[in-house]
């Protein structure tokens, strides 16, 4: 399977997100902040690219970003248009006044360079750097572009796997060189800089190859969190569905969210009335098919999670000893399987029995607040 960094980071943010944009392919509008970046990205690709005889002008550089951002700026609120064009042409024109001198130390060597990094099983990851310069004493700079103002940690930066990708590109096309990763905050003039070890660079591409399996066996569960307030496919996650109530449902809705948040805010004694309007809860959103409601200025939210409990052993092996792989498992164990199972050479069929051959539990999470308030969600089991 070939993937890019941009599905693989969608999967690993949320797999339904990932369904609904690569497998169903539903269109979802880009955030503005996307599309400027974007047209930043476009024209400091005409300043830096290696291919020109010598730099392009400010006038240049700044055309570039024009001729992109009108391309752009129709898919951008109208209100805010003018915004982000003078905040572009600013922010160039400072980058270019402090950068436009080459530096004697370094030089470009590619810009939007695409790459495809082979993994185990006959996988790829597929990615573009913005930017790649050489230094002196055979070592290598990888330049991300970041148009944000909020800049991370450096230990987020010394854990991210966009860069390692990077790194893992890099040592293949340029082999030989001592190469470092590197985010460039433009709004900060910064950079961020990180020399990954090699046990991060191989967790990274397990953790491809585990997306990879996943999405091959089509697993495809939403993973809730904050960020689906500001989630662009929300009109098609299950997860939002509007309840649809059947006749003479008997349950009061509103009453149970209510008594669910009050009793929550009570002491132990409340637990068991807590409990009862839980059930409640559970029953009406059973009833109507849904997992999320808002009545009378209260929230829940329901998530279900799936694990596995135990394996069939001899299932297992009467499908794997024929393939002369029982001897790979030497310990029946959700991990071991999980390594079969990223062989490349197990057919899609056999990969979805051995899945069935496992046991599993679900859960119920339920998640209950006020819908007009501050307060965290309280989280609790079935």
């Amino acid at each position: 399977m070939r993937i890019s960094y941009t599905q693989y980071a969608c999967y690993r943010h949320c797999p339904h997100q990932y369904k609904l944009q690569y497998v169903d392919r539903i269109a979802a509008p880009v955030p503005a902040e996307m599309h400027f970046g974007a047209a930043i990205h476009d024209a400091l690709n005409r300043m830096y690219d290696p291919r020109q005889w010598e730099m392009p002008s400010l006038e240049q550089v700044i055309e570039a970003f024009i001729r992109s951002w009108r391309g752009r700026e129709a898919q951008v609120a109208e209100e805010r248009r003018q915004l982000y064009f003078e905040q572009g042409v600013e922010l160039l024109r400072q980058h270019y006044e402090k950068h436009a001198k080459p530096e004697d130390s370094r030089r470009t060597a590619a810009t939007e360079l695409r790459f495809s990094l082979d993994l185990p099983g006959g996988h790829s990851v597929q990615g573009r750097m913005d930017r790649v310069d050489v230094l002196p004493d055979n070592k290598l700079e990888v330049v991300d572009y970041k148009t944000s103002r909020k800049m991370p940690s450096q230990d987020m930066v010394d854990k991210n796997d966009q860069l390692a990708v990077y790194r893992l590109a890099a040592d293949k096309l340029y082999p030989g060189f001592e190469v470092t990763t590197t985010l460039f905050y433009l709004v900060h003039d910064h950079r961020m800089r990180t020399v990954q070890p090699p046990e991060f660079l191989e967790q990274t591409k397990d953790d491809i190859l585990d997306a990879v399996t996943s999405i091959e066996l089509e697993e495809f569960e939403p993973n809730p969190g904050g960020y689906c307030d500001w989630c662009a496919y929300q009109p098609q996650c299950f997860l939002f569905r509007t309840p649809v109530e059947p006749e003479h449902l008997d349950i009061d809705i509103g009453a149970a969210l209510h008594e669910c948040v009050e009793a929550g805010l009570a002491e132990k004694e409340a637990k068991d009335r807590k409990e009862a309007a839980q059930q409640l809860i559970h029953s009406y959103l059973d009833q109507c098919q849904a997992e999320r409601v808002e009545r009378g200025g209260y929230l829940a939210e329901r998530r279900r999670y799936k694990r596995v409990t135990s394996w069939d052993i001899a299932r297992l092996r009467e499908m794997l000893e024929p393939l002369g792989r029982w001897e790979e498992v030497t310990q029946v164990s959700s991990s071991a399987m999980r390594g079969l199972l990223r062989s490349r050479d197990l057919p899609g069929e056999m990969k979805r029995a051995i899945e069935a051959a496992a046991e599993y539990a679900e859960t119920k999470m339920l998640r209950v607040k006020s819908s007009v308030g501050d307060e965290d969600l309280e989280e609790t089991g079935e």
